[in-house]
């Protein structure tokens, strides 16, 4: 059985001064893989917490970030590369990566909070 993770809507960037809409863009992308993770409320703390890459390879990947005040990093190792902070999350931060080729995508991903019991949410498609 496969399943399907989309990404879509509009991404708007307005002038806070004018009001005028500088740039308006509809987003619409998707990928079928055949496995995936998904978690809403994981507790993540200070030392390295690994997530398991469904399918080996996930070509869908979202993580949010959802503590009021700790930062949450982001380790990835992209397909045929070397792992790398790839970014750290603010509080409400989200991170989306969608590579529809079979040869994109990540193999391991570790989350690392600035604070102890840091919530995080995640959808991952392999």
């Amino acid at each position: 059985m496969s399943m399907i993770a989309t990404l879509s809507g509009t991404v708007t960037l307005i002038d806070s001064d004018t009001g005028t809409v500088a740039l308006s863009k509809s987003l619409s992308v998707s990928f079928t893989g055949l496995l995936s993770s998904v978690a809403n409320a994981v507790l993540v703390g200070t030392g390295n917490t690994t997530v398991v890459i469904p399918n080996t390879t996930a070509n869908f990947i979202y993580v949010k970030n959802n503590h009021a005040t700790q930062t949450l990093t982001v380790t990835w190792t992209p397909n045929g590369g070397s792992s790398a902070a790839v970014q750290t999350l603010e509080p409400g931060g989200v991170a989306i990566i969608v590579q529809p080729a079979t040869g994109g995508g990540i193999t391991a991903m570790v989350l690392t909070a600035s604070g102890a019991s840091t919530p995080v949410e995640w959808m991952i498609l392999g």
